[in-house]
């Protein structure tokens, strides 16, 4: 009995020795110069998200209120506590670099971040490159202003390292433009006191000064508001920090023109301390990356944070359930502990040991019926899956069987197309329209096989008729393919090789389409002026032909690399490169087939290698594979390609062909990245209209200002900029809204539909499109633009001020009319201040003008004048002199010349009828 005394003792201390609580294993001491302002919080927030990830490090968190000799109090006592990692930000470098020296020597790790001390005591420095910020700054203002004008600075506190190293990148930067200056250097502390203190006594001399930039958010917002009180609103504002709920807001709402983001390190100093506690080697100076934030990139800035943070929040989250259920678990073990403890004790009772029986028999029955629920489920889920994996069976089926019917009718389009292209007597334009359809049809049979192929591997049913095949040859006649296409865009794409001969033995016709497949896609993301090596050599060691394809195109992230071979996926830029998806997923196949490997290196920006290594011998093959004929095999690339290479150079003489030498009435602009449309659309057009096109968003919006076009057909899907949004660009914009733009799309969804009409697009038309409806939707466009001319040239004052006119040419005339009014009785006025006031040049005014109104400026102005001479010959007692003057005619004689001219009668007439 004193033995098992002892035995349940010693359970019941095993009990309380799990539940005891693992002690925090490290110290950090976190010293901030303070936290009022929102960067310093954003870097407290970040710190304490990190820190979930680490619960072996407790943090003790103090700040200075901006005081340096605070701050070193508070350093002293961090180290009274033990820390065993200081994490610190200087308020000035010179107070702080002693008591950091001191810590140092003492053993304790030191990161500092943001600002550091004049010593090389720390382990880790963490900071954006305020050098590079200042340098980006500058950069970024000489290029706004045009690299001319005057520049106001406001700088943090003197002696903090970030104010110096902005200070003289801004500086650098600005001293590259001759005509750029700044004009005056203010010391703003980083605090909004600061400034308007210091600026508001110098605002007299801010009228020649363009530009601020403010070494942070709020000094910049700050100089903003006073600027703007005191009436001084042409000077734009450039901040550093770029914070989602200050900077950015800011940029937002126009208040700041830009803002350079500064990241704060508070994540990258917690794990920087966890390495240095693990011995691990850290970067003795950590820059971090950053950005210049303004209109054009802000929106896209904010959805990449909100969904960090919401990605941080779900992490956080899961931390906290996670460490909710592990304490879960640990008491529901302790409790087992101490349950088993008491039964132990209780062992030697009989009643209580019938009645554990009984419970454990009620514990059972309901573990049966848990087990059962459990089982039927399960069974459930097998038998789901079994009908999902059944109806993706299906959907391949249905895929597959409709590829094998695709082919017959392609087959009766293709083969008609090719006997009337060998027609001599066709016509050139005819045959550039039946050389569409061939190319078309060859794209969509390409797309067919690949299908078809893909299905085969699936169904373990592709069969391979592996031959003895030259790979510089094989290689050789894929790039001569690309060689057309690769010289229009100066891409230099080349095989490099030390092998007059490498041979190998591999299916040559699967394996050139891998090869098509690759060389293509590299060719299609590589910009003009870039290269595609491909690269052939002898792993001699392996005994395997290294095949490598390297371009200069726009390279991947890591989250595409990991979905690369997937089927369908095409990557992010599938909106502006068309693709099926399936041929990097049919290649990985075939190279598997060929039980060799692919791979892939590749960074955003950098460029891509794929990388494709085969075995040379045949011994890996199963023997039913093998062909020991020796037949050439012929290349079919040609075939794949369909005229990729020359298409280019066909359509230009085609088109230039078209052309008639005498203007037409109507310019149309069309707007289009498929080549195939955009070509059948100028040749059914060319002689109605003159044409002009543009294969991106970016490059309509150009020739839309260079060329004022009186219509525009524009696809919805574009590169650079889509359609919708060029659409709602050129709407907003005084000088071309009254263009009418007609859309062109393949997306049918009401939604989409909706999207193109808030644009303010005059029609939506969706593919597959008749023609003729295009067409007479275009007259029907500019039937009513000439009506809408013709409604406002006939009583100008009058239909101005009427309802009945479209808004866009209502706008325009308006304000054109309220500057003639403004400057009615100036003899001076001319159309170089209505360019001026309007922004606009004088080519666009014309246009403008001649659209809206039919008549020249001159004309108008002149009609304005004597419309205003009538009301105060009928209602003003003035002399005939004094009305001349009054309306801005240089001489009496002159307005009484001009006013017979128009009215038919001289003023003096004209007035005696309203006696």
């Amino acid at each position: 009995m004193k033995r098992l005394f002892y035995l349940f003792f010693t359970l019941f201390v095993l009990a309380f020795c799990a539940c005891k609580k693992e002690n925090v294993k490290y110290k950090i001491g976190i010293s901030q110069l303070g936290d009022t302002d929102a960067w310093r919080k954003e870097m407290k927030e970040n710190i304490d998200r990190e820190l979930v990830f680490y619960p072996e490090m407790e943090a003790i968190y103090k700040q200075a209120d901006y005081n340096s000799q605070k701050q070193v109090e508070q350093i002293r006592e961090l180290l009274a506590e033990k820390i065993d990692v200081l994490i610190v930000s200087p308020y000035e470098a010179e107070p702080l670099t002693a008591v950091i020296e001191e810590a140092y020597k003492n053993g304790v790790k030191i990161v500092t971040v943001d600002r550091n001390i004049n010593s090389d005591a720390y382990n880790s420095y963490i900071s954006a490159d305020n050098y590079e910020v200042g340098l980006i700054a500058g950069t970024y203002a000489a290029n706004y202003l045009n690299q001319t004008g005057n520049i106001v600075e406001i700088t943090g506190l003197p002696t903090s390292t970030p104010a110096k190293e902005r200070e003289r990148g801004f500086a650098d930067a600005i001293n590259a433009y001759p005509k750029l200056k700044i004009q005056t250097i203010i010391n703003g502390n980083w605090l909004a006191d600061g400034v308007e203190k210091e600026l508001t006594p110098v605002l007299n001399e801010l009228q020649n000064v363009q530009l601020i930039f403010a070494h942070n958010d709020v000094t910049a917002k700050t100089a903003s508001e006073i600027c703007r009180k005191a009436g001084i609103n042409h000077i734009q504002f450039i901040g550093v920090d770029a914070l989602p709920g200050t900077g950015l807001k800011w940029i937002e709402d126009k208040t700041l023109l830009a803002s350079v983001l500064y990241p704060n390190g508070g994540a990258e100093a917690i794990r920087t301390a966890h390495q240095l506690l693990n011995n691990e080697n850290v970067p003795r100076k950590n820059l971090l990356k950053t950005i210049m934030v303004d209109s054009s990139n802000i929106v896209m800035l904010q959805q990449q944070i909100s969904k960090i943070n919401s990605q941080q929040k779900n992490i956080v989250r899961q931390q906290q359930l996670i460490e909710k259920q592990t304490k879960t678990f640990n008491t529901q073990r302790n409790l087992i502990i101490f349950l088993l403890a008491s039964l132990s004790l209780l062992v030697a009772l009989a009643g209580l040991l019938l009645y554990l029986r009984k419970k454990i028999v009620a514990a059972n029955k309901i573990l049966q019926v848990q087990n059962d629920e459990i089982t039927a489920q399960s069974n459930q889920i097998i038998e789901m899956a079994d009908k999902a994996r059944q109806a993706n069976e299906e959907k391949l089926n249905f895929f597959t069987n409709i590829s094998h019917e695709i082919k017959t009718p392609l087959t009766l389009i293709m083969a008609p197309t090719e006997e009337a292209l060998a027609n001599p007597k066709l016509s050139e334009s005819t045959k550039a329209q039946f050389s569409i359809v061939k190319r078309n049809a060859g794209k969509l049979l390409l797309l067919v096989n690949q299908l078809m192929d893909f299905r085969k591997i699936e169904l373990n049913k592709m069969n391979l008729r592996v031959t003895e095949t030259d790979l510089v040859l094989l290689l050789n006649d894929v790039i001569d393919t690309f060689s057309g296409f690769a010289k229009q865009h100066n891409i230099d794409c080349r095989l490099i090789t030390k092998e007059s001969q490498l041979k190998t033995w591999v299916d040559a016709e699967k394996m050139e389409k891998v090869f098509f497949n690759i060389i293509s896609n590299a060719i299609k993301f590589t910009s003009d002026f870039g290269f595609v090596y491909i690269t052939l050599e002898k792993d001699k060691a392996k005994k395997e032909a290294v095949i490598q394809v390297q371009d200069s195109g726009r390279g991947m992230g890591e989250d595409e690399k990991s979905q690369l071979f997937e089927r369908f996926y095409s990557g992010e830029y599938a909106g502006n490169i068309s693709g099926s998806g399936l041929g990097l997923t049919l290649s990985k196949e075939i190279i598997d087939l060929h039980h060799g490997n692919i791979s892939v290196k590749s960074e955003k920006h950098k460029g891509s290698t794929f990388t494709i290594r085969l075995q040379l011998s045949k011994e890996h093959f199963n023997p039913d594979f093998l062909n020991s004929t020796h037949d050439q095999y012929k290349s079919r690339s040609a075939d794949w390609i369909d005229g990729f290479s020359e298409r280019e150079n066909r359509k230009k003489k085609n088109f230039d062909e078209q052309q008639d030498a005498k203007l037409k009435e109507h310019t149309l602009l069309i707007i289009e990245d498929n080549e195939d449309l955009r070509d059948f659309l100028s040749q059914r057009f060319v002689h109605s209209y003159n044409i002009l096109t543009a294969h991106d968003g970016a490059e309509g919006i150009i020739m839309v200002f260079e060329n004022m076009p009186d219509i525009i057909i524009c696809d919805v899907v574009l590169p650079k900029k889509d359609g919708i949004e060029l659409t709602r660009y050129l709407k907003n914009d005084i000088r071309t809204e009254h263009i009418p733009v007609i859309l062109l799309t393949a997306k049918t969804s009401e939604e989409s539909k909706l999207e193109g009409i808030k644009a303010k697009a005059d029609a939506y038309i969706t593919k597959p499109f008749n023609i003729e409806i295009v067409e007479e939707t275009m007259l029907s466009l500019l039937e009513n633009r000439t009506k809408l001319k013709d409604h406002f040239t006939a009583e100008i004052p009058k239909e101005i001020t009427g309802g009945t006119a479209k808004k866009s040419d209502k706008v325009f005339l308006k304000t054109l009319s309220a500057i003639i009014e403004k400057n009615i009785s100036n003899e001076d006025f001319s159309i170089d201040d209505i360019c001026r006031e309007m922004s606009m040049s004088k080519i666009q005014l014309y246009r403008k003008a001649k659209i809206a109104l039919d008549i020249s400026i001159n004309d108008y102005i002149l009609k304005m004048r004597i419309q205003r001479a009538k009301h105060y010959l009928q209602n003003e007692d003035l002399s005939v002199s004094e009305i001349a003057y009054k309306t801005g005619f240089s001489t009496p004689s002159y307005f009484s010349t001009a006013f017979k001219k128009i009215t038919n009668e001289t003023p003096t007439a004209y007035k005696e009828r309203f006696k």
